[in-house]
Order: C-alpha cells, then structure tokens, then sequence
C-alpha cells in the first residue's frame, strides 16, 4: 500500500479537513469561472442567473459577478481552514509534546540557515565555548579541532584503541547540538570507581565505537552529529595519529601534548610525528567557502597551533579571502603563555603562519574581580595585558571589548563574544573605505 494512503485511516482527524479543502477548491473554481463568464458549468450558471432575474426583476450580469465573487472568497477561506488545519494535525501527529514550538523552531532554523559560513579552529574548552555561542548565530558553522590530545580519557584510548583522540571532538559536538538535552549530558558522562571504565567519558567510549564500527573517523563524526542534531559541522583537522613534539626553553624536547603543558620551562617551538600530516578534505572545503576564520580561544600551543602544524590547512587559511581573526586568552596559561601579553601570543602565532595570514585579533579589555584574580593568582595565572602597539607592528588590527559576562569569571562570555564576532562580520562584508571600516571597529571596543 502507498505510503500516502495509510494517512488516510480512521482515527488520524485529517480527511475532514482534506474534504474542506477539497470543496473550497470547487467553491473557489466554481466562482472564478462565473466571473470569466467562462460557462463551464452552464446549467448551474443559467439557474443562478435566473435566480437573481426573480429576485431583481431584471437581467443584471452585475448580480452574477456579485455572486461569483462571494463564491470565491468563500473557497478561499474554506481552503485556507482547511490547510491550517491539516498542518496543525499534522504537526500534532509527528511531534505532540512541541507542536506549540514547531513554527518558531522551523523559523529559526531558516534564519539560522542564511548566517555567514564561519570556520573556527582549536580545542579543548576555549573552542567548545564560542562554538555554544555561536551556533545561535548561523548554523553554517564548521569546527576544526585538534587531535594532538594525549591524556586522561582521550589519551588512555588513543593507545589502547589505536584511534584519533575523541575528547575534544565530543566536546564540540555537545556544543553544536540543537539543544543540550539528556542525550548531551549523557556524552559527558564520566565513569568514576577504580575500574577499566573509571575516567573514561561515555561520549568519548561512543564516539571510539562508531571509529571502529565505520572505519574511519569522518563517518563516525557524521553518524554522532545525526544523533546529537547539530548545527553544522566537527571536522578533526586530520585522521593521522599525531603526537606533539616540544622544543623547551632549556633544550629539552619534550613529546606528547600533557608532558609539553606540564613541563616547567618556556616553549620554544612545536611540530608534529609525523612531520606534515594530512588535512581532511572537508576541513579545506569549509575554508575555502568561509565568510570568516577564527583561531582560538584556548591554549596557544596545545590547542590552536596544532590545527597549524598540518601544512594543507595552514596553506589554505593563506588562500583564503575570508577575514582570520584570534581571540586571545582572558588569562595567561601556566607553563604555556607564562607573561604574554596580547602581542606576544601573536607573534607566537606568526612564527608558524608567517605574515599576512593573521588579520585582526580581539582581546578582552573588561577588568577582572579582584576575587577572581587572586584566585588565578595561586595557580600562577594573570590577566593578559594589551599592548596595541605590538600587535599593530606584527601587522594585525587589535579589537577590544568587554567580553566577560557576570558569571563568566575570568573567561569569555560565549553570547557575548558570539555577539562581538558577529558585528565585526557584519562590518568586515559591508562596502565601506578601509579607514572608515577602522574607525567602525574601533567603535566596537569602546
């Protein structure tokens, strides 16, 4: 039997709002045709006529285009019932608990749907964050996220599994999804006990099945974001096996992405085993099509440069006509940017780009709680200074503002950098003079 006819059962309330639609059809044809004096229906036509003979004494054609106009706006209001009936019934059906949210939902998806094409690359917690903020913005969002992560949980299922490190990949698709339900919270879910399980997050167990069970970790991406409903994409920037490698202040060489943050001396250098990985092919498509390129937040070395150290994605960042612009830290990481300041984290950053990739870079200039401070303090982390004039002689535009919500401590406030972002793409695509361009995004910080 055909699908379209089991919508026709006993029970479902639609055929009488298909039948009212059916007879406002008739109505509306009926009446459109006495107005054209078409004579399609010719007896009906000659009985109305002379109906309104009798009850006006006269032959009057204005009568009869009288009568063909109330018939057609009868048909039409007939029509109109019936498919706001039927959709409604149908909505009831396919989705009882949030029919009442469906229009709204459905509309949002559609404005979601006409947002910039925006690439963020990085890791751990700073990329997860813009990522929750963002995907209210435009769902034409893509994450391209490190895989150099060897601890904890990811680290233990890197060895044992012999797969790509799923943490920061799970917490991006927790992110992007459509709404964080019990299904998300499950994915972070983490086992505790003494256990083979104990610290292991049931996300990133799931994520290390569906690797196994496709073959390879785009497939299994893919998979997770159908069932998680998220808005866009997570893309690792490559499916090789990378491990980290450190060059140390003190001339040590230090290998594995734990071991280089933990290390007490200044990073120096970093790069890759093996040397010169290959990019996913998706992840090069997003930047080709990108309106807009964000690096950061999150830890410059272990988290942003790593995306950097893979040649293909590096090369076509500098293609790109799209924008690239890096979020800076709030705070200094200890044992990573110990005493940076803004400008230092780029030049950091244009030892590995190289010049002209980097265009403008966006800084918190909100003062943090003294509280707060003291806190970060005791663990050896400090507010990151400004220091416009380096960054501007490194070649990049600085953007400040006020990035700190009121319970974001010393972290950005995921709406309203999401907010900042989206106003500096707005004025980066408008046709506007460079130096007015300038003096729009210096309004920004003020």
């Amino acid at each position: 039997m055909k699908w379209y006819v089991q919508w026709l059962y006993p029970g479902l309330k639609i055929k009488r709002w298909l039948f009212l639609f059916s007879i406002g059809l008739m109505t509306l044809v009926f009446g459109a045709t006495m107005l054209m004096n078409y004579q399609i229906f010719g007896i009906l036509e000659e009985e109305i006529f002379m109906l309104a003979y009798q009850m006006t004494g006269n032959y009057s054609y204005t009568a009869l285009v009288l009568f063909g106009i109330f018939l057609s706006i009868a048909g039409i209001l007939m029509m109109m019932i019936g498919v706001r009936k039927l959709v409604k019934r149908f909505i009831a059906l396919v989705v009882p608990d949030d029919q009442n949210r469906v229009s709204r939902q459905v509309l949002g998806r559609i404005e979601l749907a006409k947002g910039p094409h925006i690439v963020a690359l990085g890791g751990g917690h700073g990329l997860s964050m813009l990522l929750r903020g963002l995907k209210n913005k435009t769902s034409n969002l893509t994450a391209i996220v490190t895989v150099a992560d060897d601890g904890g949980s990811s680290g233990r299922l890197r060895e044992e599994m012999d797969i790509i490190a799923p943490g920061d990949l799970r917490n991006c698709l927790v992110a992007m999804a459509d709404k964080e339900s019990v299904l998300e919270q499950l994915f972070q879910y983490r086992f505790g006990g003494n256990g083979e399980l104990a610290g292991h997050s049931l996300g990133n167990l799931f994520l290390a099945a569906l690797i196994k069970e496709f073959g390879n970790p785009e497939n299994a991406l893919e998979a997770a974001s159908k069932v998680l409903k998220i808005r866009g994409k997570v893309i690792p920037s490559t499916t090789e096996e990378v491990r980290l490698v450190g060059k140390m202040s003190d001339g040590s060489v230090v290998e594995g992405e734990s071991e280089i943050a933990a290390y007490p001396a200044d990073i120096v250098s970093l790069s890759t085993i093996p040397e010169n990985p290959i990019a996913v092919g998706d992840a090069l498509e997003a930047i080709k099509q990108a309106d807009m390129i964000i690096l950061g937040p999150g830890s410059l070395y272990t988290s942003i440069m790593p995306n950097l150290l893979v040649p293909e994605l590096l090369q076509a960042i500098r293609e790109s006509s799209a924008p690239c612009i890096y979020i800076c830290n709030v705070m200094t990481q200890p044992g990573e940017t110990t005493g940076y300041t803004v400008g230092d984290h780029l030049e950091a950053l244009k030892k590995v780009t190289g010049d002209g990739v980097i265009g403008y870079v966006l800084a918190n200039k909100q003062p943090v709680s003294e509280k707060i401070r003291e806190q970060y303090a005791r663990a050896g982390s400090y507010p990151v200074k400004i220091d416009e004039g380096k960054v501007e002689k490194l070649g990049a535009f600085l953007i400040t503002a006020d990035l700190l919500g009121v319970e974001s401590g010393a972290v950005h406030d995921q709406n309203i950098l999401a907010g900042k972002l989206m106003a500096i793409q707005n004025l980066l695509h408008a046709s506007i003079s460079s130096d007015s361009l300038k003096a729009y995004l210096k309004g920004i910080r003020e």
